[in-house]
């Protein structure tokens, strides 16, 4: 992944996530707008099948960038968790044999 800094101010950056999908920048939009201290999240694809997208961070207080980093350590761990889940998980009981 290549990230562009494509504005930056004292409580607001945008970024451009290049060769990433929606789906990851959705996920930190999600974990993002549930942080006391962002007043805005959102991200936005121009063309998705040409465009990478970009995410937009406001903060009614703290970094942006503080933020971002800190809902990405909590994907990491939410990721974590379910591939620990998925190990545990057990496997579905065998067909029964048929009559």
């Amino acid at each position: 992944m290549d990230i562009k800094v494509l504005a930056q101010e004292e409580n607001y950056i945008e970024l451009e996530l290049t060769d990433e999908e929606q789906g990851f920048a959705n996920a930190l939009r999600e974990l993002l707008i549930n942080d006391k201290n962002v007043e805005f999240a959102a991200y936005r694809v121009d063309h998705p099948q040409l465009s990478p997208p970009r995410l937009m961070v406001r903060t009614k207080s703290g970094s942006p960038l503080a933020a971002i980093k800190d809902a990405v350590k909590k994907l990491k761990k939410f990721s974590s968790e379910f591939n620990d889940e998925i190990k545990s998980a057990k496997k579905p009981a065998e067909s029964r044999k048929k009559k």
